[in-house]
């Protein structure tokens, strides 16, 4: 019987496959008579309705014979129909006394959301936020503005509450004049200042006034007092101060963080950035820590009631600690020797961290916090982990305002947020107190998370039952009084302690440890790779995928970047004023400011008429509207697309060619005239 099944099937293929081929060669021949009908239509004069009509009429001319066995045709087509969706088990199950079921009865696909990461926060890199205006080039390099012993630049209005002098710096930075009327370097007045704003400012949205500072007695000062002998030959300042009083951070902070090579955020504070990753088990092996160091962080006993007494027992991961990606060890071995700098060197006090290397770190406390949050959530790094992520519970994700799908968050050693983190500099523009530690979460709560963390599964196995009933695709809720998941658990030590897992792993960070989109290099590359995989699947057309990718991806960027080429402004290199026409001067026109005694000290300009005179720069490139003309016309001759995309990007290249080049200029040679 089975066999009588199969040979059914075949001979139905056979007959699909065969009408299909009759129907394609008869539409076809009424395409041709239906296009020579039109064709006939227009050249009288006819409009589009009538000649549409005469096309439909000309192509049903040709009759449509049917199938030769139309009784037959129809029962092998319900014979496919009933096959599509019994499969070949209804056969299986004939054949065998035991129960069959489908194995995956439903196909999940998904798409990748963005490529993992874990890398310091940098972008632009600053290593201190004291303002040098232009005065430090186009790197804002603080040895370059150390060429002016005068620095003029807006910071907040302070006093001294000591000597009564104006200084923009929390401390007092004048040098002390001794009875001769002379100055020592480095014995200062360091009196305490207080802010003072001026009537015209109190309600601007940055309170700070133009001020002349003595740089070079400025840095001479803080390099004593820290006992650096030598100014770091990369010390990369901020062009302006972006919060509401302006009042800098000390310096010798920033010439510490240069010599450590430590980047740092607009909010003080020195961040790693790192794909998040839920986790609820682990092992000493898995995190490359030995037992009797987690033993004494804790984990006494392992998730089945075991004492601790080896590298290979499973552990339940409490709350709130964190598995920290590798490559982040080394910088944060930096980042804690540049703390202890600064309490032994600017602070006067003891070092805190005193480590050697990223294993000594284990057990210190960090920040974890979310872009787009003000919250920060306290944490304890317990281990390691070879992947580009940040392990860590699914409720703690979740504290941070995540929901565990490959977000990316950042770190920073507690020490860090508590001595360099202040409200008063944040930038005082939209958005400004955003993604930085106002508050810190000391203990999660799991009623106060979102709800989607709370949906985690936390059995240990599933039953018959829960099988079953899948076979029918209930709702989820209607199976939730029967399943074990965390918000059942709400309200006991159970919703954070007890997650039951069904399948052990011997390393957490197993598989690749970059994805192809990271490891290849072009655009090119990637778009092969993806391609040559569509070619491998049978599920899958990669004309339809290489058209779809042209269409959502490469053409909306390219009309983008063209719009943006046509509208955008020119960029002062110098001064990095911007203008929204090439002055006709060709070079940046705005006036300089004096330096120097007289009037300069009140912001007035030279009289007679000085330009910056910069070269100017276009701030969108030709090679950025360009950048994906060469991968598309690559993927269309390669793949193939449909002539509606190819027409599209044909268009838009031509666009951007008669952009940038003159048709009636063109550039011949020797062999041109042979």
């Amino acid at each position: 019987m089975e066999t009588d099944r199969i040979n059914s099937l075949r001979v139905a293929a056979e007959i699909i496959t065969e009408e299909n081929i009759r129907k394609d060669t008869l539409e076809k021949e009424r395409a041709t008579v239906r296009i020579a009908a039109e064709t006939a239509a227009r050249q009288r004069g006819l409009g589009i309705a009538e000649t549409d009509q005469i096309g439909r009429d000309a192509a049903e001319e040709l009759p449509d014979s049917g199938p030769k066995n139309p009784q037959e045709y129809h029962r092998v087509l319900v014979l496919q129909d009933d096959h599509s969706v019994d499969g070949i088990l209804s056969i299986i199950r004939q054949l065998s006394r035991i129960r069959w079921e489908h194995s995956a009865p439903v196909r999940i696909g998904c798409r990748m959301g963005r490529p993992e990461k874990s890398a310091p926060r940098e972008k632009p890199t600053v290593h201190s936020l004291f303002p040098i205006a232009l005065e430090g080039g186009n790197q804002r390099l603080l040895g370059n503005a150390l060429l002016k012993s005068d620095l003029r630049v807006q910071m907040g209005v302070r006093f001294c509450i000591k000597c009564e002098r104006k200084s923009p710096m929390l401390s007092c930075h004048h040098r002390i004049v001794d009875e001769f009327g002379e100055s020592k370097a480095g014995v200062n007045c360091g009196g305490r200042t207080e802010l003072r704003i001026s009537s015209g400012k109190e309600n601007s949205r940055r309170r700070g006034e133009l001020q002349t500072i003595r740089l070079d007695h400025l840095l001479e000062d803080a390099l004593l007092r820290i006992g650096v002998n030598r100014l770091p030959k990369q010390v990369k300042c901020a062009k302006k101060l972006l919060s509401k009083d302006q009042t800098p951070e000390p310096i010798e902070k920033g010439i510490l963080r240069a010599m450590r090579g430590l980047p740092v955020f607009r909010d003080g504070t020195i961040r790693f950035d790192m794909s998040d990753v839920p986790i609820t088990h682990f092992t000493p092996k898995e995190i490359d820590v030995e037992w009797q160091k987690l033993k004494h962080l804790g984990y006494t006993h392992d998730c089945f009631g075991n004492e601790l007494s080896n590298n290979d027992q499973m552990l339940e991961i409490f709350p709130q600690d964190f598995i920290v990606a590798r490559n982040a060890g080394d910088y944060f071995v930096k980042a804690a020797k540049f703390i202890d700098d600064l309490l032994v060197k600017f602070y006067g006090g003891e070092p805190y961290y005193l480590v050697e290397n990223h294993d000594d770190l284990v057990g210190h406390l960090i920040c974890a916090l979310a872009p787009h949050t003000s919250g920060g959530v306290l944490s304890r790094i317990i281990g390691w982990s070879d992947s580009s992520g940040g392990y860590a519970h699914p409720l703690f994700h979740a504290a941070k305002r995540r929901n565990c799908d490959g977000d990316e968050d950042a770190i920073m050693l507690l020490m860090d947020g508590l001595l360099n983190f202040s409200r008063k500099i944040l930038p005082a523009n939209r958005g400004g107190q955003m993604d930085a530690p106002l508050v810190l979460t000391t203990r999660l709560n799991p009623t106060e998370v979102d709800k989607e963390a709370l949906n985690v599964d936390s059995g240990w196995h599933y039953e018959r039952w829960f099988y079953e009933a899948t076979l029918d695709q209930p709702h989820p809720k209607e199976l939730a009084d029967r399943m074990d998941f965390v918000e059942r658990r709400l309200g006991s030590v159970a919703a954070v302690r007890g997650l039951g897992f069904t399948h052990a792993t011997t390393n957490l960070a197993e598989g690749p440890a970059l994805s192809a989109y990271k490891t290849l290099d072009t655009m090119i590359d990637k778009m092969n790779g993806q391609l040559s995989l569509g070619h491998r699947l049978r599920a899958v057309n990669v004309r339809t995928v290489a058209s779809s990718v042209i269409r959502s991806h490469f053409l909306p960027d390219l009309r983008g970047n063209l719009v943006a080429f046509t509208r955008q402004k020119v960029r002062c290199l110098k001064c990095t004023h911007s203008y929204r026409r090439m002055p006709l001067a060709g070079s940046c026109i705005q006036p300089k400011k004096a330096t120097g005694s007289g009037m300069s000290s009140f912001g007035v300009k030279k009289s007679e008429g000085g330009l910056c005179d910069g070269n100017l720069a276009l701030t969108v490139t030709e090679g950025a509207v360009r950048k994906y003309i060469k991968v598309t016309k690559h993927v269309m001759a390669t793949y193939g697309v449909d002539n509606y995309t190819r027409q599209n990007v044909e268009w838009l290249a031509g666009s951007v060619e008669s952009l940038f080049n003159n048709d009636k200029a063109k550039q011949m040679s020797l062999a041109d005239f042979l």
